[in-house]
């Protein structure tokens, strides 16, 4: 069963196409263009400055992330690690194998092993992991109404689901607490963060996510209707479908989701909006690590030419 594990995006892919292709089917995709064409310069601007605090935010907890994997301090070289592998990831797909190969093929040239490298893949991913589960169950509790109305169940049943969620959340920061041993999943021994490095993944994780919303939020029309914190919940559970596909992108599930809880936004400005907020959080970053990926190899190859000619 494992080896057919990353082939699961497969069938989450076509469920998205089937739901895309039944809600998207009387749209007029000039309707679209008009919806991305309507955008305010100074939200799009806004958008922007929201997606480079997200970046700024990746790099730096990366240079964290490496300091507590190895003990070194190279956060140049986390940072650019970072705005290559993160985009690259998301973008290929399965991130965590993806964005680790991309990480090795960057910090073993400065020296890092494989397992330190495999502990910073799991550190970088702990703000989102963390920050979502406290995202969702803080909206679902302070915005009950309208997720229950989002998500099509009852305000108690929402109201439940947030209360569990986040007895959940208050139980892994008091594990954090109390316990200081390794925790051993099939004999590897993984550090239980400290309260210090817990809050921080947690702080770092809260914003970035906040930020993540944010721009979607920016570029959504009126007919929304909803607050900002009150949509967090809904991006969250969109955005967690899309990861757990392993879909690239999470392309046409992240879609999928919204247009399945938000009924009273018409499809077509729904569209343009999630059109919008993908070339400002994942093309336009896509840009850029390609670009500093071709000059980190230039580079590499390079230095190896350098040094090849140096020994004759």
């Amino acid at each position: 069963m494992k080896k057919w594990a990353p082939l699961l995006w497969i069938p989450m892919l076509g469920l998205a196409a089937w739901v895309l292709t039944d809600r998207l089917r009387s749209i007029d995709f000039q309707d679209v263009k008009q919806q991305l064409l309507a955008l305010p310069a100074g939200t799009v601007m806004l958008g922007l400055l929201f997606s480079m605090g997200i970046f700024s935010l990746v790099g730096f907890y990366e240079g964290v992330a490496v300091r507590l994997a190895s003990g070194r301090k190279m956060y140049a070289v986390a940072f650019r690690t970072a705005l290559i592998a993160n985009p690259l990831g998301r973008a290929i797909g399965l991130a965590l194998v993806s964005g680790g190969a991309l990480r090795y093929r960057m910090y073993a040239p400065a020296g890092l092993s494989a397992r330190e490298v495999a502990s910073i893949v799991v550190l970088a991913a702990m703000p989102y992991f963390f920050a979502v589960g406290w995202l969702i169950d803080l909206s679902l509790l302070l915005n009950a109404e309208t997720a229950a109305g989002a998500l099509r169940l009852s305000t108690g049943v929402v109201l439940t689901l947030g209360a569990i969620g986040l007895a959940k959340d208050i139980g892994w920061l008091a594990f954090v607490l109390r316990r200081k041993e390794p925790l051993v999943i099939r004999g590897q021994a993984l550090p239980v963060p400290s309260v210090r490095n817990a809050s921080l993944q947690l702080g770092v994780g809260l914003v970035q996510i906040s930020l993540m919303t944010g721009i979607l939020y920016l570029f959504m029309p009126e007919e929304l209707g909803m607050s900002w914190p009150a949509f967090i919940a809904i991006y969250c559970i969109a955005f967690v479908a899309g990861q757990l596909s392993n879909v690239p992108a999470g392309l046409g599930v992240l879609e999928a989701a919204l247009l399945l809880m938000l009924p009273q936004v018409p499809p077509a400005k729904l569209l343009g909006a999630v059109l919008a907020y993908r070339a400002v959080f994942e093309i336009l970053p896509l840009l850029v690590a390609l670009g500093l990926l071709v000059m980190f190899e230039s580079t590499s190859a390079s230095g190896f030419l350098r040094r090849r000619l140096l020994r004759r």
